[in-house]
């Protein structure tokens, strides 16, 4: 492929948005962002690229190959963020470890992985979310669950499910089991795809205790309401394990005070996680959708990375996953089209309707009559006006109604009623 056709060409796994797309996604990204400072969150910023060491502490080994990776000039790796997690928790480690806890961020940005493309999820795609940093609490986890439910219904989506898992649950049945990292993303990977066969191949592998095994082929299956906790502890008397449930319970009882536990379902299999995860992990997802729309979950230890440690949760929402269910009513088609002009009474006009709310775009080609009018309609425009070159203060007012003349006066006065 020469260098002409590398032109007109992405790379795969990148897309533009233009038009409606554009508009929806925009719009989106607002309704989130609505949401999350009614919480209490604040938006934080971060860097595109940072080094590649701070950006794969903690990450999982599929997600440090997926990420993208180059030098700087001073022969540095660097890497494109893959999420917004672990720059927050460097941003918090290193700048704001003596500020007054608990720190709520929010952040709306795009991130970038080396994957597969699959619907809603691109090489570049936008990860919309929330992090509370400072607290270990049930009531944090709540509350982040609670931000995620409440973002989801603010889109329009309102037949999703939230499975609520306790990775804290499995680490502490596995403690005495002394695996890798890598032994324990296998364990991981086999339950949250809830294969019988699979837990007991890699079982056999990691050749773990009767008693592990018995509680870990259970796991997968321990999926419900309220009681499935109850089962849970007499899998183990681990006082860690029992703790993690406990813990669990807790944050499932705020959850019906906050009205919104009919969307979640405790599921002790969901483990599938960023390496970080050490405590509730949740997944969200919609009915129709193969794949999940938001996850998060409890990350104690990562910001210790960077400096004070301290706990910390919160979740990230794919904005293209979502606009793949539901989508504003967009219009883009301007509420006035107005002739170009260099009469200053005629700026003034349009500068007022500006500053009513409407939007008015100026056709700048020296279109004029019925070409005007022909194109104001062809834009979808809802008015399309022009002045009388001879007299600056009469219009010809186009719209649904047909053609008229006002007025300055007349104009202004109609035009207050066009915001209503």
């Amino acid at each position: 492929m020469n260098g002409s056709s590398l032109r007109r060409q992405l790379p795969h796994g990148l897309t533009d948005l233009f038009f409606e797309q554009a508009a929806a996604k925009v719009a989106l990204e607002r309704i989130l962002e609505h949401i999350f400072e009614s919480w209490g969150y604040r938006r934080i910023i971060l860097p595109t690229f940072e080094y590649y060491d701070s950006l794969s502490t903690g990450a999982s080994t599929d997600l440090q190959e997926e990420m993208y990776r180059f030098f700087d000039r001073e022969g540095k790796t660097l890497a494109l963020r893959p999420d917004m997690t672990v720059p927050t928790a460097r941003v918090v480690g290193t700048k704001l470890y003596d500020q007054p806890l608990p720190l709520r961020f929010f952040y709306i940005g795009n991130v970038f992985r080396y994957e597969e493309p699959q619907a809603g999820r691109r090489r570049e795609f936008t990860q919309a979310g929330i992090e509370l940093l400072g607290s270990g609490t049930p009531e944090a986890d709540a509350e982040v669950l609670s931000v995620a439910i409440a973002a989801l219904k603010a889109l329009g989506i309102h037949r999703f499910r939230t499975n609520l898992g306790q990775v804290a649950f499995l680490k502490a049945i596995l403690k005495e089991a002394n695996l890798s990292n890598g032994e324990l993303s296998q364990l991981e990977q086999a339950i949250g795809h809830k294969n019988d066969t699979e837990v007991d191949h890699t079982l056999k592998k990691l050749r773990l205790t009767e008693e592990i095994s018995h509680a870990v082929r259970a796991i997968p299956h321990l999926c419900g309401g309220i009681e499935v906790l109850e089962e849970a502890k007499k899998l183990s008397q681990n006082p860690a394990a029992l703790q993690a449930l406990d813990h669990l319970a807790q944050v499932y009882a705020l959850l019906e005070a906050e009205g919104v536990a009919e969307h979640v379902i405790i599921d002790l299999g969901e483990v599938r996680s960023m390496a970080y995860y050490t405590g509730i992990t949740f997944h969200a997802y919609v009915e129709g959708l193969g794949f999940h729309v938001c996850r998060g979950g409890r990350y104690d230890g990562l910001v210790g990375n960077f400096g004070r440690d301290m706990p910390a949760v919160g979740f990230a929402l794919g904005v293209e996953r979502a606009m793949l269910i539901t989508k504003p009513q967009i219009r883009l088609a301007p509420d006035i089209i107005m002739k170009a002009c260099r009469h200053p009474a005629c700026h003034a006009l349009a500068a007022k309707a500006r500053s009513l709310g409407l939007s008015v775009e100026i056709e700048v080609l020296g279109r004029q009559g019925e070409e005007l009018i022909a194109y104001g309609q062809a834009k979808g425009a809802t008015r399309i006006l022009a002045c009388d070159e001879n007299s600056p203060t009469n219009y010809l007012l186009t719209d649904a109604r047909g053609s008229r003349w006002l007025s300055r006066q007349q104009l202004e006065e109609e035009m207050a009623s066009w915001t209503s």
